[in-house]
């Protein structure tokens, strides 16, 4: 990791936020059954961002968890008619899956997915040398380690707790968290510039100060990078 690289995302969101001039309103789409986004992103006091919220439901009933997230991704289109007389810095699609997925779905529109909002952390960090962490089932984390080298990033190691995406992630704890990253080679852990822990539906904040203190790299999480292309666009309408 360069010298003048970021080691604590935390600070580096707060940082940012204090630039900003005044309030701005972002819009999220929150796929309907998650319920940590909504609890995450105030928790991170970014108090000169407004958040409107909107869920993203599905058009039909499903019974595979793909088709749960096609389902997902194909309604954000229509959902952003919600946010259409409101005046937005722009809008997040607070779903990890959908943008290493299905993001073709919602390809024509203005909006940052939480799977963009962790590349562009990433990069801020100057991290190129990461470990994925996720809830996810195996298969799906082994894709989006896939699309993240896609995207030039070296995946040196990834783990996964391997629940269902139908599962309630909400009370997965930051032991469990940080135990699932420890048991990660610790050769392997000595040679990342970061950890990612992927995911907007279980809760990270505490295990993102929890590992940032205990490894000394940044650690990037969905929500935390959410929050942080929130600021982005905020500035940016700024400017």
């Amino acid at each position: 990791m360069p010298a003048d690289a970021v080691t604590d995302t935390l600070a580096l969101l707060n940082d940012t936020h204090t630039r900003l001039r005044g309030p701005a309103h972002v819009g999220v789409l929150v796929p309907w059954g998650n319920t940590i986004v909504e609890t995450e992103l105030p928790r991170l006091g970014l108090d000169r961002v407004v958040y409107h919220y909107a869920r993203l439901v599905p058009a039909r009933r499903y019974r595979d968890p793909d088709d749960f997230l096609a389902e997902i991704a194909a309604a954000v289109p229509a959902t952003l008619h919600q946010f259409a007389r409101l005046s937005l810095a722009g809008t997040l699609v607070a779903c990890t899956s959908t943008g290493f997925l299905t993001p073709e779905a919602y390809q024509d529109t203005a909006v940052v997915d939480a799977f963009g909002a962790l590349q562009t952390l990433l990069h801020d960090v100057k991290a190129s040398t990461i470990i994925l962490a996720t809830p996810y089932p195996t298969r799906h984390t082994q894709i989006q380690a896939a699309r993240l080298q896609e995207q030039g990033f070296h995946v040196i190691a990834h783990a996964s707790l391997d629940l269902g995406l139908l599962d309630d992630f909400t009370a997965v704890t930051p032991d469990r968290i940080a135990g699932l990253v420890h048991g990660i080679d610790a050769e392997r852990r000595s040679r990342a510039d970061a950890v990612v822990l992927s995911c907007t539906a279980w809760p990270t904040i505490d295990a993102t100060a929890l590992l940032q203190h205990e490894l000394g790299i940044p650690v990037v999480s969905s929500n935390l990078a959410l929050a942080y292309s929130a600021v982005r666009l905020a500035r940016a309408a700024e400017a």
